[in-house]
Parts: structure tokens; sequence; C-alpha cells
């Protein structure tokens, strides 16, 4: 992890200030601390101090980041873990850049060269926070004050976004588990670091998941349900989060039984889809960053999805959609959101979509493709960034159960796609590789624009991302092969100079 003694500042001078200025007594400020920072005694003296250092890591997820030295983040494509999801979705086939715009470079599936921002931001980052979170496992686990009852959900939650977040490392920089579970994984760390921490060596990814495995497993037997803040992961979240892990290592019966134990006591939700479930109120909602401008709150501003999806020249007005996906959806669909923006639809820009952003402020209607008039909606620093949805959930489920020759499979599917178009009386009756397919295009209808899922499951199940057949811009309507080595970010130049672990053997091609 390279210049691994920086990452503890955050804890220091970032995530306490919050202890400091907005929660604490008179008592706890008064003699000689400083004014911008808490001791690690302070932080971890109580079981309610350390709730608040989660509430540091949370928004750090969610802010407008810059690493503590600097070098990676504070940029309109690498603001927080938004920008993570949203440069996975420009990599596949589902969302079109007719110009050059943020994200184009990811677009072109090529801003992943070592001493790119893409690279950079997105290695940092997630360092950066498993960094933060071994700091406060290490500190709950020490402290005198923190009862052992008190210590050990805090600890899970931990764990949860330890696994999660070396999890999404893997994805970004290796290549997938089914491919070869010893290929070469991600470095691992467990402890906080410090100023003699040389790096640890990549390993494999049967090493990697090892770990991975390790932390979501502890956090399911000891998290329960019931979130303080939407950013919050409770026992549901742990769940979804261990549905996706088994997922994408093929363990079909653990991703089964992790996604109908992540919905205990959710709904899907078809009135709120159109809206993409923005405001965080839905019960199909699972796990949410939320954003706002009032009140000394936070937004990515310019960085929210609407910015990049609306076309009332509100913002960027830079992602259109893919003709092949719009025309995979019914018109009694409520995922169908996509409207006429240039009547060639042999054109990158023939349709947009209303799934995100507001109506508040909207200069006037559109007519929809499904034969509806709607308020164009508007940009929106408000809106909340879905983590994680039920109705995902209920696609984990089919897919695992198909993976299994589980002759229900159809009828999970079908629940959903019966739950999104009220005109649909029966499901297809498809088997084998027929209903898998069926299935995974459900997953991109379901969740485009929300988590790249089109682009990580082409990666995870070794699949070519293939543009020849839509409306993508030449010279970008390609076909990228499976397991090409564009599917991988290679490690940022700065971390192989700094870690003593690595050589410049462990760089990806």
């Amino acid at each position: 992890m390279n210049s691994n003694k920086y990452n503890l500042r955050i804890f220091y001078a970032g995530l306490c200030l919050a202890i400091l200025f907005s929660s604490c007594s008179k008592s706890f400020i008064d003699g000689q601390k400083p004014t911008n920072a808490a001791s690690q005694a302070d932080v971890f003296a109580s079981a309610e101090n350390v709730r608040i250092y989660f509430n540091g890591i949370y928004r750090t997820m969610r802010s407008q980041w810059i690493s503590t030295d600097g070098s990676a983040g504070n940029s309109t494509d690498a603001w927080g873990y938004n920008s993570v999801m949203m440069a996975r979705d420009v990599k596949g086939t589902d969302i079109v850049m007719p110009a050059n715009n943020w994200y184009y470079f990811d677009y072109e599936n090529d801003n992943r060269e070592p001493t790119y921002r893409r690279t950079r931001f997105t290695w940092y980052f997630f360092y950066e926070l498993v960094n933060q979170i071994n700091v406060l496992i290490d500190g709950t686990q020490k402290s005198a004050g923190i009862t052992d009852v008190e210590k050990t959900p805090l600890i899970a939650e931990a764990r949860a976004l330890r696994a999660y977040f070396l999890f999404e490392l893997a994805r970004e920089f290796s290549f997938p588990f089914g491919k070869d579970p010893n290929a070469k994984g991600v470095p691992v760390y467990t402890e906080p670091a410090a100023d003699t921490t040389k790096g640890n060596p990549r390993g494999t990814l049967t090493q990697t998941f090892a770990q991975i495995n390790d932390d979501i497993s502890y956090a399911v037997q000891n998290l329960s349900a019931g979130q303080i803040l939407s950013d919050q992961v409770d026992l549901n979240v742990a769940w979804g989060m261990a549905a996706r892990i088994y997922l994408e290592q093929g363990r079909w019966a653990d991703a089964e039984t992790a996604a109908k134990n992540a919905i205990q006591g959710h709904d899907l939700d078809p009135t709120n889809y159109p809206n993409n479930y923005n405001g965080v109120t839905s019960s199909e909602v699972l796990w949410a960053l939320p954003q706002t401008t009032e009140n000394g709150g936070q937004s990515l501003y310019y960085g929210t999805p609407s910015s990049f999806f609306v076309q009332d020249g509100s913002g960027y007005g830079a992602f259109f959609m893919s003709k092949s996906l719009v025309n995979s959806f019914s018109m009694t669909d409520v995922r169908n959101t996509f409207y006429v923006y240039d009547d060639d639809d042999s054109q990158p820009d023939w349709a947009g979509t209303n799934k995100f952003g507001t109506t508040a402020g909207s200069y006037g209607d559109v007519d929809m493709i499904n034969g509806t008039t709607v308020p164009l909606k508007t940009i929106d620093f408000n809106e909340s960034l879905n983590m994680m949805r039920v109705g995902e959930m209920y696609l984990i489920e089919a897919e695992a159960k198909a993976r299994q020759n589980e002759g229900d499979a159809g009828d999970v599917l079908f629940t959903l796609q019966s739950n999104r178009d009220p005109a649909l009386t029966a499901k297809s009756g498809n088997t084998g590789q027929a209903l898998i397919d069926e299935i995974l295009l459900e997953r991109r209808k379901e969740l485009y624009g929300e988590l790249g899922i089109d682009w990580l499951d082409d990666k995870r199940l070794q699949l070519p991302i293939d543009r020849t057949t839509s409306n993508h811009p030449i010279p970008y309507n390609y076909l990228i092969p499976a397991n090409d080595p564009r599917f991988n970010l290679k490690i940022p130049q700065s971390e192989l100079q700094a870690n003593k672990s690595m050589t410049q053997d462990d760089q990806n091609q």
C-alpha cells in the first residue's frame, strides 16, 4: 500500500473533526487538546464515538474524495464510490457516449494505465477505506471503555465493509475468480498501516477471497437488521454483499441463500422505479448513499448521475442509451423510461432515459417511447445513490438456482418480471442456458445506470463486450474478447515503486 503512513492522518485530521465539533460535550475539548484532531483514546472511549468514526467512513464513500497526499481523486469522474460504478457503466454495452466528456476514456476502455487518474483513484480510494476500517477494528478491539457485547456488532460491520472493499479491488485489478483462482489477487491488509509498513504482496485470488469470505462470514453471523441511516451496513446489507461475493466465486447454493436472507423485511416496489428510488424511503432499497445540499450536507454536485443522464441542458448530458437495451423492454414495463432524442435510431444519441434526476424545475414534458408524456427530468444534486436493491437479490437467487438446475429458477425470475410489467401473465418457460441468458438480460434491464452490471457480468462470466449490434459510435462499436487485459486496471506505478513486496512482474498486462 503506497504511502501507508499518511493514511492514518485521515483518522486523526479528517473523520475526527465530527467528534470535536458536532457531538461532544465541553469537557471533551477542554484543556490543551488540538482543535483539528482527536486522540485514539478519545475516539475509542465508547461505542458512541466509534459510531461517529463510522459516519466519517460512510461520508468518505459518498464524498468528493481526494487522497490524503492529493495524488488521486478530486475530479468530476473520480468523486467517491459513485465514480467507480459510473466508470463500469460506460465500459460496457448499455450506455452510449456520442462525444468526448467526463468518463470518455473509460468508455474507450483504455483508461487503465498505471499513471492514469482512474487507476490511481480506484486503488487509493479503496485502500484508504480499508485502512480506516483496520484502524477502527484495532481501536475497538483494544478499547477498555467498550464492552464485549458492544464490540461484536461494531467489528462485524467493519469487517463487512473490509470484505466488500477488498472484493471491489479484486473486481477491478484481477481477472475473474472463475478464470483462475490461482491468478494474482490484490494485497490484503488487516492491520493499521504504520511508518514501518512495507506493503503486502498481491498473493493469489484464492488468498484474497479467503480473507473476503472470512470477513463477510463473521459479519452475517454477528450483525442484526436495522439501519440508523440508509448508508449503514446492517445484516440485510451484509447478506446482500455476501450474495454478490458468492456469485462471483460460483458458490451457487451460498449465493442463493444469501440473496434470500438479504431481502427479509423488504419488498419489491415497482412504483418508485421510474424515479430510481430517489430519497431512500422505499422498502426496495437495501443500501444507499444519501446526498443533500442542505444544512451542511454533502453532494457530488456535477459528479452525480443525473448530471450525465439528463438531457435538458442542466448538466453534462453525456450518457445516452444503447438501442439494443431499449428495444428489450415492453411498452408496459415500468422500467421503460426512455424517450427518443434523435429520430435516427442508428445515431449514438438516439435515446435518452428519464430514470435519473428530479422533475422540480423541469422546463417541459417529453414523449416517452412507451406512449406516455411526462415531465423531462433535470439535474438533482440531492439524489440518493443506490448501492443495493431487492430487485438485484431476486436476480441473484434466480441465477444461482438456474446454475444448480433448480426447477423453480424461472418462477423466481417471473416474480420480478411480473412485478415490473403487470401485463406479463406467464413466464417464458426457458430452461438451461436460455434461462441464464434471460436472467442476465433482466439484470441489465433492472440495474442499468446504477452498478455497471453489464460490464461486471461480462467480466465475471468471461464474456466479451459486444457493441457491434447497437448504436455505439465508430470507432467504439467494437467487440472486446472475453478475458481481454482491458477488463483489468493496471496497478498504479507509484504503488509498485513504494511497495517493497511487489515488483514490475506484478503489473497487469
